[in-house]
């Protein structure tokens, strides 16, 4: 990491005033790069595929294993081993602290198996934020249920108090989601569930590792769902884990998963009319390499995060989103309000122009599925269930001034200075 100095000292927008031979002054140069200044970064962005990009030697080396076993479905095959899924469940839950981990095929496939799993069914009611991936509201339709659509607060997670609002006697379950790496508030939720009655069934698939007051993310509710897609912490391309310490849970999202799940594991027949969310011995075998890669990254991607929260969160005219648990978060992103949208999308425009990723979370003009007036067939099952059609402005009015940037583990000293320096540029021209 870089150590605490001027931004200037090692990027090229530093302007030297010399006179009789000597340095009389040294400045930075804040003229921004769309008006004719230097642009603040001098190469292109890191990818922002964590685990993806740490695919090697070891990964082939696990494939290599399974191929030539010829044993690529978990349950059966022409002989013994090697029990990938097995193995990559046994350690994952030992890794998280939970007493169960069932990997499946997606993220969505492990929300849906959490669902049902506690309890979720026809005629219930789950809380969801209204910023998520829609995935997260298509779970709840799934297990048969109906989305009642949250608030989210300034940590950009689901806020209690409008949970408390939403609650009504249909309500089953109550479905926080870590968005973009941050842990919502489990204190606070798990204390109106508590209250309630209700279950809680996490959405960890941004925020695998993290935390939230050194608990692992995931085993604060009745479940938690991971996802292993190739845009996730850790990958196998495609794949999700759910989580549990409850046995009767793990014992039907087994049915759920799997139309055979039951019997497959000599318990009788299947309590539910599963569906086939089965990973293959491949998905275990990378997910067992990823697994030893995650602590790691977070610890890159946190230090490389916090690094520049210290720096533009002193920045005039940006305010960091936040935390409710600033040393839990996985640290992916990097996520500041501006004063208003317009001058969020003038800020976006001039940190691009520095050849700075950012991205406006939320345009009414620019389709996202991250955000809830964009999902069409979520709002049209709850309109036949009768329900009011979702009102969150807040969510609305925050995402509209959120300025969103990855944080890559890639980052170098020079990445985050030059990053830093953008930032400091547009805070000074665009935003002052």
């Amino acid at each position: 990491m870089p150590e605490d100095r001027p931004y200037a000292s090692s990027v090229a927008a530093e302007r030297t005033r010399v006179q009789n031979g000597r340095v009389t002054e040294t400045r930075l140069d804040l003229r921004l790069a769309r008006e004719g200044g230097p642009r603040a970064r001098s190469r292109p962005e890191w990818p922002m595929f964590p685990g993806g990009m740490e695919l090697g030697d070891e990964e082939l080396a696990a494939l290599s294993r399974v191929i030539r076993s010829k044993n690529v479905f978990r349950y059966y095959g022409v002989g013994e081993g090697p029990h990938e899924v097995a193995e990559f469940e046994r350690e994952f839950a030992a890794h998280l602290g939970a007493r169960h981990a069932l990997c499946v095929n997606a993220g969505s496939s492990a929300l849906v198996c959490g669902l049902i799993g506690a309890g979720v069914g026809r005629g219930d009611e789950v809380i969801v934020p209204a910023y998520t991936w829609n995935a997260t509201a298509n779970a709840v339709i799934a297990s048969g249920a109906v989305p009642v659509l949250g608030e989210v607060d300034e940590s950009l997670t689901l806020d209690p108090e409008d949970v408390s609002r939403k609650i009504t006697p249909r309500t089953k379950a109550i479905l926080p989601v870590h968005m973009r790496g941050a842990p919502a508030d489990m204190g606070a939720l798990c204390e109106i569930a508590a209250e309630h009655g209700l279950a809680i069934v996490e959405d960890v698939c941004q925020a695998a590792g993290a935390t939230f007051r050194g608990q692992r993310l995931g085993t604060f509710g009745d479940a938690g769902a991971f996802s292993l897609q190739f845009n996730k912490i850790i990958t196998t391309g495609e794949g999700g884990v759910m989580i549990t310490d409850r046995d009767d849970l793990y014992d039907l999202a087994i049915d759920v998963h799997d139309c055979a799940g039951s019997v497959r594991r000599g318990t009788g027949l299947p309590q539910f009319p599963g569906w086939n969310f089965r990973a293959s011995e491949l998905q275990g075998a990378v997910g067992r390499v990823q697994l030893t890669r995650l602590d790691g990254l977070l610890q890159r991607m946190r230090a490389n995060q916090t690094w520049l929260a210290d720096r533009v969160g002193e920045l005039p005219g940006l305010t960091l989103r936040r935390a409710n648990d600033a040393g839990g978060d996985a640290g992916i992103c990097l996520i500041a309000f501006a004063g208003s949208a317009a001058m969020a999308g003038d800020a976006v425009d001039a940190l691009r122009a520095e050849g700075v990723e950012a991205t406006l979370i939320y345009s009414p003009a620019a389709i996202d599925l991250h955000v809830y007036p964009f999902w069409k067939p979520v709002l049209d099952v709850i309109a036949v269930a009768g329900l009011p059609a979702p009102h969150c402005p807040r969510t609305l009015e925050l995402l509209g001034r959120a300025i969103h940037i990855d944080v890559s583990p890639l980052n170098e000293a020079r990445d985050l200075e030059e990053i830093a320096l953008a930032f400091t540029k547009v805070a000074s021209v665009v935003l002052a």
